[in-house]
């Protein structure tokens, strides 16, 4: 296994070298002003040495709400980060009031991520999708992060801070997924890109996993120079139910820095599995031995479901009709703690669903409208 990835890296690095441009990572935040209306923020990290003229000219984003509408943001600010003279913060600001009650996704796909990343294939020709999941029924603000960390050494520790300011008081949960990317359209349907390798995959060595004890995101040891991208998930926790998911994008950049090394400890695959914790929930709590939450809602051709489960699980994932018929299904196949499944709705009438999802122990189920 180990010499598939080094041949992998071998060709990525006799490939063209592709050019850099300047987005180096982003998130989205949103918080509820009062009832239906949310203020959302979008935060792009900019490249300013190596894409100076494409950072000036990110002067808006179109924001996507999840219920069909779009609208263009204005950059509101540029930010300096402390110690850091290559990369700046800008943020889009705005507001938009929902016409109901749901959950919905809020997505950006942002054009020029930095391309040349040694773990993910042919990078220059991919967009930054960002995408924040709320749940509009319950009043709330979405988890903010320190700013994100851009350099590493290799053969030394890197450690990102994930310590959370959560203004609810709600508990967060961090997770690594693959990398996200959209379907074709200005509001596409959020899939999984199947190119992307974690970092530590790209040598087959080392760890690249979230402490929780530390509330870091540590990577136990880069070994080859060069630029890699991950995201993370943060999931909001309130009273054992999932009330927001916010999706991170970021880069790092391992130079032959100066200072001490660490040994590179054995292979370790990261991943979603194991559900860490940056704050609580309990994991013992009887409330969240599974639960669900799918969107958009309404849904229009396609609804993804997510179910997390407490204990590691062959999960089922079923689409059902108001008769109670089997209309889709996946399946875990093996035990779990998260599954996230995608169902095809074009082909079905308008209407009443049930999304409904079972592990070893129980069954929930969520209405959505088609």
């Amino acid at each position: 296994m180990k010499s598939v990835y080094k041949i992998f890296l071998f060709l990525l690095l006799l490939g063209p070298a592709a050019y850099a441009t300047h987005l180096q990572g982003g998130e989205i935040m949103a918080s509820q002003v009062s009832g239906q209306t949310y203020n959302i923020k979008v935060r792009l990290y900019l490249n300013t040495e190596n894409g100076a003229q494409a950072s000036e000219a990110q002067n808006a984003v179109t924001v996507c709400f999840g219920d069909g509408n779009t609208k263009d943001f204005s950059r509101i600010s540029i930010t300096p980060i402390p110690g850091n003279n290559k990369v700046v913060v800008a943020e889009y600001d705005g507001q938009y009031t929902y016409r109901a009650a749901g959950m919905f996704q809020i997505s950006a796909s942002v054009d020029n991520r930095t391309g040349n990343l040694l773990n993910l294939y042919n990078a220059q020709n991919t967009s930054m999708f960002l995408w924040t999941v709320i749940d509009t029924q319950v009043g709330n603000s979405t988890p903010v992060f320190p700013y994100l960390v851009f350099e590493a050494g290799v053969k030394q520790v890197f450690s990102l801070d994930l310590k959370p300011s959560v203004k609810d008081a709600d508990s967060v949960t961090i997770r690594l997924p693959k990398l996200s990317k959209a379907s074709p359209g200005t509001c596409g349907v959020r899939m999984e890109d199947k190119t992307y390798m974690y970092p530590n995959e790209v040598s087959a060595s080392g760890t690249f996993k979230v402490i929780p004890a530390e509330n870091k995101l540590v990577w136990q040891a880069p070994e080859h120079v060069g630029s890699y991208v991950f995201a993370m998930i943060a999931d909001e926790w309130r009273n054992g139910v999932i009330i927001s998911q916010s999706c991170r994008e970021g880069i790092i950049e391992v130079l032959d820095k100066p200072g001490p090394v660490v040994d590179i400890p054995p292979y370790e695959a990261a991943g979603t599995n194991g559900g860490p914790i940056t704050s609580v929930p309990n994991p013992d709590a009887q409330e969240i031995a599974i639960s669900i939450e799918a969107y958009p809602i309404p849904a229009d051709k396609f609804i993804t479901a997510r179910v997390y489960s407490q204990t590691r699980s062959v999960i089922k994932l079923q689409l059902v009709d108001l008769n109670g018929r089997t209309l889709r299904q996946i399946d875990s196949k093996v035990p779990v703690i998260q599954l996230e499944g995608e169902f095809d709705l074009s082909n079905l009438a308008r209407g009443l669903y049930l999304i409904r999802a079972a592990n070893d122990k129980e069954s929930v189920t969520k209405k959505i409208v088609h």
